[in-house]
């Protein structure tokens, strides 16, 4: 019995790595360079057939990071849509040339972070098991406008998600509406930024589906607050993507 299992182990260990960390709902950390910086991220790929679509995950900036999504992309993952949650420059793992903390705000890292979303769309398009027609983003708070300007800089996706942005450049906000794939916008009235005016501004332009709760709070706590999100978010890629 022990001289199978050992060569169970040996053919394991000889074997591809693509085969070999193969398993249902496969979660590893991978790392992704980004100019000088290096992006760590976790992807996770749910087991299917056919090739899955995927979601670029993008943090809370100033503070945030990639564990935001981790219950999220366990809801994507059960509606057969793969995940790559990232921790933008200066964020999490991604430190490798600064770490952002409060007080000691760098806006240069902030504002400079769209490449590392052109670098995880580029990773993302290259997997196996992954449809590279079938990439969706979500942005949540500044990186919703680091999302829209990867896709302005880049090409976009095939759809995305807003978690309460409270700003975009004036050239985001056209291309976002001439980019001719569908948007999701989700706020709460008592966000305490610029993200319900921003909002609401999009909702007029009407180019964007729009969600308003009475409450919730700002961006990636609206996951937590209000508990049927996840699973919607998930539905919605699901469908669209």
């Amino acid at each position: 019995m022990r001289t199978c299992f050992f060569w169970i182990i040996s053919f394991s260990f000889f074997l591809p790595a693509s085969l070999a960390s193969a398993a249902p709902d496969d979660e590893r950390r991978v790392e992704i360079q980004s100019g000088e910086w290096v992006i760590v991220g976790t992807l996770r790929v749910p087991e299917a057939a056919e090739p899955a679509p995927l979601v670029i995950l993008c943090h809370t900036m100033w503070g945030g990071n990639r564990s935001q999504f981790d219950s999220l992309a366990q809801v994507l993952a059960a509606h057969g849509v793969a995940s790559l949650r990232i921790d933008l420059r200066g964020h999490g793992e991604s430190t490798n040339r600064g770490k952002l903390e409060r007080p000691d705000i760098n806006p240069a890292i902030v504002f400079g972070a769209w490449p590392d979303v052109i670098a995880a769309h580029r990773y993302a398009e290259s997997l196996e098991g992954v449809d590279p027609a079938r990439i969706g983003f979500l942005g949540a708070s500044y990186s919703g406008e680091t999302v829209a300007r990867a896709g302005r800089e880049y090409t976009f996706g095939k759809a995305y998600v807003i978690l309460a942005s409270g700003l975009f450049s004036p050239e985001s906000m056209v291309y976002m509406e001439r980019s001719g794939v569908p948007w999701w916008h989700v706020v709460a009235e008592d966000d305490h930024t610029w993200a319900p005016t921003m909002t609401a501004l999009v909702a007029q332009r009407g180019y964007a589906k729009v969600t308003t709760y009475p409450t919730g709070g700002h961006a990636t706590e609206l996951l937590s607050t209000q508990p049927e999100l996840a699973g919607e978010l998930a539905r919605w890629f699901a469908e669209t993507l």
